[in-house]
């Protein structure tokens, strides 16, 4: 069986946890089938992962009991921050998970002259978050990447990085561009239709780099999704 992780905050990782979210518990107990004296991990999102002990499973509940720490990892040096527009549901959906798995650190949705979408509702704002979670579980990361509001396109451009970058089929090609020495970077991908030539100009203006994904035109989420890739693996070299 593969290593069982979930997710408690922080300030909840106690010596003795009650689980009792229905959906945690139905897996635990109904899909894994864990029973007393079974393992799993729990990882706090900031860095920490313990390894706990199943003590009781009664109705409903799922009593844990921590054995020790597991892992410690400081926030990681080399940090990637995503700005991609609002799009499709399923679209973002897409980016959010496949982006996490590959290493961003965070993501900054953000409304500019092209996008059709209107800006996320409260209960969809909660979805995107549980995506990520679920996303650095799976993945078996320790920081859970952050979930900034959405931004207006001029206020991202604007933001303080060590170093930005912008998706362009006329940029220059992403291995000439990036430094290994780079720390904290920001990579923005364009909606579809690309982004205005007053974005474009605005970019240049707030000192970001134009990097070439492809030589052919990609979708936004494959752009996103690549982009965050290919930079954690250069950065990586």
């Amino acid at each position: 069986m593969s290593k069982i992780r979930i997710h408690i905050e922080p300030g909840k990782i106690t010596d003795t946890v009650s689980l009792e979210e229905k959906e945690v518990v139905h897996k635990l107990k109904n899909v894994l089938r864990l029973k007393k004296d079974d393992e799993l991990y729990v990882f706090d999102g900031k860095g920490e992962e313990y390894l706990y002990k199943i003590k009781n499973i009664v109705k409903g509940k799922i009593y844990i009991e921590k054995v020790g720490r597991e892992r410690k990892e400081d926030i990681p040096a080399r940090r990637i921050a995503l700005g991609f527009p609002l799009t499709k549901e399923e679209k973002i959906d897409f980016i959010l998970q496949k982006a996490t798995e590959l290493g961003a650190l965070s993501f900054i949705p953000f409304n500019c002259e092209r996008c059709v979408h209107k800006a996320p509702s409260a209960k969809r704002l909660e979805r995107w978050e549980k995506i990520i979670i679920e996303a650095t579980r799976q993945s078996g990361r320790l920081w859970i990447p952050e979930l900034h509001p959405v931004m207006e396109f001029k206020d991202i451009v604007g933001m303080s990085f060590q170093v930005k970058l912008a998706a362009s089929i006329k940029g220059t090609g992403a291995k000439r561009v990036i430094d290994t020495q780079w720390g904290h970077v920001l990579i923005i991908v364009g909606p579809e239709g690309d982004l205005s030539e007053s974005e474009e100009s605005l970019l240049r203006e707030n000192n970001f780099n134009f990097i070439k994904l492809s030589e052919h035109l990609l979708r936004v989420e494959t752009a996103a999704v690549f982009a965050v890739g290919l930079i954690n693996h250069l950065l990586a070299e």
